[in-house]
C-alpha cells in the first residue's frame, strides 16, 4: 500500500498520514472529533462503520490539500498571473526563468497527490475488510466508486504537471516493495479511465443506496454554485463529466485521436452539463473557510494584498464586446491592484492587477470555493470533442454559447470550412479566459496543442516557459537515479 519513495516515506511516519486520513481537523465539515484517534493498523485490521466515515473525510479534505497550490503554479507557468510576495524566490524566478524547473518550485504538486492516493487505497483495503454488518455492500459499493473517482482525480492532477513524463500509478504495493514504475501518460489517462468507470460501476451498482459517510459542502450542493452531488446517482454524474475531461486530454496526448472525442462525448451526456448560461457557474467545488482548523482559500486576495497578481496579457489579449469594453471573463475576473507590488528580479512584470475570482459581493472571501469542473467547463470540452469528430455546426454552436453568454462578445467568424488550426486558436482563447486562474489551462492547453510559442516568455530578456514540471529529485534518487531524472528515459 505505498507508491514512490515520497509516500513510502509518509508511510514510514505513520502519524502524518493517519491525521490526514482519520482526523482531518478542520471546521465544519471537516470539524470530526477525534479524541481517540486510531492507528493505521486499528483502521485496517478493525474497521468500523465509524472510522471508515473518518477516513472518507479524510480523502476529501486531502484531494483539496494541493489545488491552491497547482493553480497558482499552472498559472505561473501559463502567463496568467504570477507570485509577487517576494517570500520565496524560486515561486517567481523559476516558471519565468528558467527551461528546467528545479525542485523547489517545480518538484511541488507530487507527495501530496499520492498521499492522496495512498489514503484512497488504504481506505479502500480497510472498507474492503469491514463486516456486512457494520457496512451492507450496497454502501460498500457506493463507498468505493466515491474512492475510486477521487482517486482518478488526484492522478488527474498529477498527469497535467508531469505530461511526457509519465507517472508511476501501480502504487498500491507493499512498503518494503521497490518504487512503481513510471508508464507513459497515455498509459496514466488510460489508468485514469479504468477507475472511472470502475467508479461508475459501483456507484450505479449502489443505486439509491445512500453514501456511509457524509459529503462535504463543495460536493452536496450547500457551497456557492455547488450541485448536490451527495448520493451515487447525482455522484455519477460528477464522475463522468471527470471522464469526459480525461478522455479529451488522452486525445491530444495518446494516440486514440477521434476514439477518445468520441467517448467524451458519451460521457458528457451523462454528466451533469445542460448547456443553460446561468448553469455556467455550476459544478463540483472545493469547500474552504476561515474558521479554526480549516483551510481558507487563500487565493482570495484583498486587492491591497501582495502576493498574486494577474499577468497583463490577461488583458492585452482579451477580446472586445461591442461596446468597447473588454471580453466580460476579463471585467468580471481581474481588477486595478491598489498596491503596485514591483520586485528586484523581476522589474518587467510589475503588479498591478489583481484576481477577483473568488470574490463573493465584490469583496475578497476566504471562504469561496474552487471549481473542479463546472458546467462552462463542459461545454468547451463538448464543442472540442464536436469539432473532431465531424459535428462541426454543434461546436462552433457551443462556442458562441460561451462566447456571447460568458464573454458579451459577438459570434465567433469560424465557420465549418475553418481550418483545425483555426479552431483550436478559437477554442483555446475561450478555454483560457472561461477558466482563467482555476486549473492552469492556459499552459495544459498550449502544450497538449503544440502552441508553447504562444505563450509569452516575459520577460523579454532570458525569460522562458517549461513544457512540464520534473520528477521530484528524491523521486528519482530512489531509483538510483540522478536529480532531474526522466524515469521514461533509456
Amino acid at each position: 500500500m505505498t507508491t514512490t519513495l515520497l509516500s513510502r516515506r509518509l508511510a514510514a511516519a505513520g502519524a502524518a498520514i493517519v491525521s490526514l486520513l482519520l482526523g482531518a481537523a478542520c471546521s465544519g465539515f471537516f470539524d470530526v472529533p477525534n479524541t481517540n484517534q486510531p492507528n493505521l493498523e486499528d483502521l485496517i485490521t478493525n474497521p468500523t462503520r465509524a472510522k471508515l466515515a473518518a477516513a472518507a473525510t479524510g480523502i476529501f479534505a486531502s484531494a483539496r490539500g494541493d489545488i491552491q497550490g497547482h493553480i497558482w503554479r499552472l498559472g505561473s507557468l501559463g502567463r496568467e498571473g504570477i507570485n509577487l510576495s517576494g517570500n520565496n524566490q524560486p515561486d517567481y524566478q523559476e516558471p519565468y526563468f528558467l527551461a528546467a524547473l528545479t525542485g523547489n518550485f517545480g518538484g511541488a504538486l507530487w507527495a501530496g497527490r499520492y498521499a492522496a492516493i495512498r489514503n484512497a487505497n488504504i481506505y479502500l483495503t480497510a472498507l474492503d475488510r469491514v463486516a456486512t454488518g457494520e457496512v451492507s455492500d450496497a454502501e460498500k459499493a457506493a463507498a468505493r466508486g466515491m474512492a475510486n473517482t477521487m482517486k482518478a482525480l488526484a492522478f488527474l492532477y498529477l498527469v497535467e504537471t508531469r505530461d511526457s513524463l509519465g507517472a508511476p500509478v501501480d502504487v498500491d504495493i507493499a512498503i518494503t516493495a521497490p518504487p512503481a514504475p513510471f508508464v507513459p501518460k497515455d498509459s496514466v489517462y488510460g489508468y485514469i479511465l479504468g477507475l472511472l468507470d470502475s467508479a461508475r460501476a459501483d456507484l450505479l451498482r449502489a443505486g439509491s443506496t445512500a453514501f456511509p459517510f457524509p459529503v462535504p459542502p463543495g460536493l452536496s450542493g450547500t457551497a456557492p454554485n455547488a450541485l448536490d452531488l451527495s448520493d451515487p446517482t447525482s455522484f455519477t454524474t460528477f464522475n463522468r463529466a471527470l471522464a469526459a475531461k480525461a478522455h479529451v486530454l488522452r486525445a491530444t496526448a495518446g494516440s486514440c485521436g477521434t476514439a477518445c472525442y468520441t467517448d467524451a462525448l458519451a460521457d458528457l451526456g451523462a454528466s451533469f452539463i445542460t448547456s443553460d448560461p446561468a448553469d455556467f457557474q455550476s459544478g463540483a467545488y472545493f469547500d474552504f473557510s476561515n474558521a479554526a482548523g480549516d483551510t481558507p482559500n487563500g487565493l482570495s486576495e484583498p486587492l491591497n494584498g501582495v502576493t498574486f497578481f494577474a499577468h497583463p496579457s490577461d488583458t492585452a489579449d482579451a477580446q472586445l464586446q461591442s461596446g468597447g469594453a473588454k471580453d466580460q471573463r476579463v471585467v468580471d475576473k481581474i481588477a486595478p491592484a491598489v498596491t503596485r507590488q514591483v520586485l528586484g528580479g523581476i522589474p518587467e512584470i510589475p503588479g498591478e492587477l489583481k484576481f477577483k475570482i473568488y470574490f463573493t459581493g465584490g469583496t475578497f472571501d476566504p471562504g469561496r470555493p474552487i471549481p473542479i469542473i463546472r458546467d462552462e467547463e463542459l461545454v468547451l470540452l463538448r464543442a472540442e470533442a464536436e469539432w473532431f469528430t465531424g459535428a462541426k455546426l454543434q461546436a462552433l454552436a457551443d462556442i458562441d454559447l460561451v462566447r456571447q453568454n460568458a464573454g458579451g462578445l459577438a459570434v465567433t467568424t469560424l465557420t465549418i470550412a475553418s481550418s483545425d488550426a483555426a479552431f483550436v486558436t478559437e477554442l483555446l482563447y475561450n478555454r483560457r479566459y472561461s477558466l482563467l486562474w482555476e486549473q492552469g489551462t492556459r499552459w495544459i492547453d498550449a502544450r497538449r496543442f503544440n502552441r508553447m510559442a504562444d505563450i509569452p516568455a516575459q520577460p523579454p530578456t532570458g525569460g522562458n516557459v517549461a513544457k512540464v514540471m520534473p520528477v521530484p529529485d528524491p523521486e528519482c534518487n530512489a531509483r538510483g537515479l540522478a536529480s532531474g531524472c526522466e524515469p521514461l528515459t533509456p
